[in-house]
Formats: structure tokens, C-alpha cells, sequence
């Protein structure tokens, strides 16, 4: 079982809302799994926001990595946790894309077999 970066440091902010205990630990669950799709996770940063109009909530989520990686994925809809729930997906799927680029040997120019 793989147990590199267990510990990921993790940043919540936000903007025109105040983040409770909840929504931190709402988001520090959803991120926990993440480490076993890529191992290399220097720092995660989400930022969530209340706009204005509409009564939209918006989800960022920026993922840096080893070698110069950065991930990022954003949602809107009309409940918090769904977008945080959302974008903690898109994130995901891009790590597995990007891990599975790198174990089959992926190179510009040249198709995987």
C-alpha cells in the first residue's frame, strides 16, 4: 500500500463566504484519496466562492506536483459541496490521465500502442 504524501499540505479559501469546520472537512476528506492516483502531490489549494448573482457556488481546486505539474479544475452550481464534489472528480480524472500518459511512455509525436 502506497503512503507517499498522506499528509498533503491543503489551503482553503474564501471569497465572500466565511469557510466553517465543515466545509474544511468536507474538502480535506474528498483530497484524502487523491495521493493514490499521483504520488508526487506537493500542495493542494481550493478556493470557493459565493457569486453574487444567482445565487452560484463556485469550486477551485489547483493541484501542484513534482516536476512542474499543475492540475486545476473549476465548477459551478448551485450547492457547495456538489461543486466540491464535482471538481474533486475533474481533478481526479485528470490525474489518471496524466499518470496513465506517463506509465505507458507517452512522447509527443509518437502514438501508444
Amino acid at each position: 500500500m502506497q503512503t507517499a504524501n498522506v499528509n498533503v499540505p491543503i489551503r482553503v479559501d474564501g471569497r465572500h463566504l466565511v469557510v466553517t469546520e465543515a466545509m474544511y472537512q468536507h474538502v480535506v476528506d474528498k483530497l484524502s484519496h487523491l495521493h493514490l492516483d499521483y504520488p508526487k502531490i506537493i500542495e493542494a489549494h481550493v478556493v470557493l466562492d459565493l457569486q453574487k448573482h444567482g445565487n452560484r457556488h463556485f469550486a477551485e481546486i489547483i493541484m501542484r506536483c513534482a516536476n512542474h505539474i499543475t492540475l486545476e479544475a473549476s465548477v459551478t452550481t448551485n450547492n457547495l459541496y456538489a461543486s466540491i464534489d464535482l471538481a474533486v472528480a475533474k481533478i481526479a480524472q485528470q490525474m489518471r490521465k496524466f499518470k496513465t500518459r506517463h506509465l505507458l511512455g507517452y512522447r509527443a509525436g509518437r502514438r501508444a500502442a
